[in-house]
């Protein structure tokens, strides 16, 4: 493991980040059954996981440790199957998700 990845506060931000992707996982299956409270709550939880996702990017973004770069390389390749244009970079389509979350959002208030 490298020292990007050694440092408490990285380990301690993919750990939340784990732990929100698994609630997030876990409560997508009673969606269709969610009332407006829940949906707000959940949409509540993609966007902390988003901001998570945004300020990891960030991070490793700013890191020149080669681990660090491999996994920037990883979450561009993923952004990429998940529909991002290759000449975008991941910061717009975090904007894009975010985005996305907000008229969802709008659309559960109205």
């Amino acid at each position: 493991m490298s020292g990007f990845f050694e440092s408490d506060i990285v380990r301690e931000a993919i750990t939340e980040m784990e732990e929100l992707q698994q609630e997030i996982i876990e409560k997508m299956m009673y969606a269709p059954f969610f009332d407006n409270e829940e949906k707000k709550e959940h949409l509540q939880l993609m966007r902390d996981f988003l901001d998570k996702q945004r300020n990891l990017y960030f991070r490793i973004s700013l890191s020149d440790d080669p681990e660090a770069q491999m996994m920037k390389d990883r979450i561009k390749d993923a952004a990429q199957l998940l529909g991002m244009d290759e000449n975008s970079g991941v910061n717009e389509f975090f904007d894009i998700m975010e985005e996305s979350i907000k008229k969802l959002e709008e659309q559960t208030e109205g």
